[in-house]
């Protein structure tokens, strides 16, 4: 009888275990599912109320479409893929251009604390290199105040505009950053803040920083900075992709 009532306690013992476990791994798994619907949700690009400016519909890079960047898919110029990735493409002839940028009534002065960073690969460089960010300003100015872009010796750079820049000629600054290899994987982080802007890019296992102020031709226009990123074509021979993995802008 003893026997007995030794087997039973151990029964009860070995069941209470195994639905103990059993508990234990369905909370598991469910914590689990949450982590997985949590990354499952989150945007890795958010192009926020940015603006994407294209010449590939009128094919006149002079006639340029302007739409809202978190609307546009299945495009021939841009496209979000099944994994979230977001391609971008102008033609192949000089100066055609796919371009995010801050919409008008967005452009401030660099005092403004903005930070615009991205991640992407680009492929089918041109022959005479692609502009792949700016700071752009809308005071009537005839080019941007600063170009990061793969030049034709595919280093990635830097050209700040020093002189005159509401007139047909200027001067200009070249900051050497990174060497690239097509189809790798690069970051651009710009940031102004305070009177300056501070460019952070990286690719394979190379940084580069580098910190500008705008030189005193730009004084008059100090209220009218705004940030563009996409492709903006230096060639003629080949359509550039960029192919961007994440992607955000953020305001105080």
């Amino acid at each position: 009888m003893l026997q007995n009532s030794y087997k039973f306690l151990l029964i009860i013992i070995l069941f209470i275990g195994s639905s103990s476990n059993r508990l234990n791994e369905e909370i598991l798994y469910k914590k689990s599912l949450e982590g997985k619907s949590d990354l499952n949700n989150s945007k890795a690009v958010d192009f926020g109320e940015l603006v994407v400016e294209t010449s590939w519909i009128s094919k006149d890079k002079r006639n340029r479409d302007t739409f809202k960047a978190s609307e546009i898919d299945d495009k021939e110029w841009m496209d979000v893929y099944d994994n979230g990735i977001v391609k971008m493409t102008c033609l192949a002839p000089k100066s055609h251009r796919t371009e995010l940028k801050e919409n008008a009534g967005v452009e401030s002065s660099l005092n403004t604390f903005k930070k615009m960073e991205y991640t992407a690969t680009l492929k089918n460089i041109p022959y005479n290199g692609v502009t792949i960010a700016q700071i752009h300003n809308r005071g009537g100015v005839k080019r941007p105040w600063i170009r990061v872009y793969v030049d034709d010796d595919r280093h990635i750079k830097i050209k700040a505009t020093e002189t005159t820049p509401d007139e047909k000629k200027s001067t200009y600054s070249t900051y050497v950053g990174p060497l690239y290899t097509a189809e790798s994987e690069f970051s651009i982080n710009i940031t102004t803040q305070n009177g300056l802007a501070t460019f952070e890019i990286k690719n394979e296992g190379t940084s580069f920083s580098k910190t500008l102020s705008p030189s005193s031709d730009w004084n008059k226009y100090k209220n009218n900075y705004y940030l563009k990123a996409g492709v903006y074509t230096e060639g003629n021979d080949v359509e550039p992709i960029l192919e961007i993995s994440a992607f955000s802008i953020l305001y105080k």
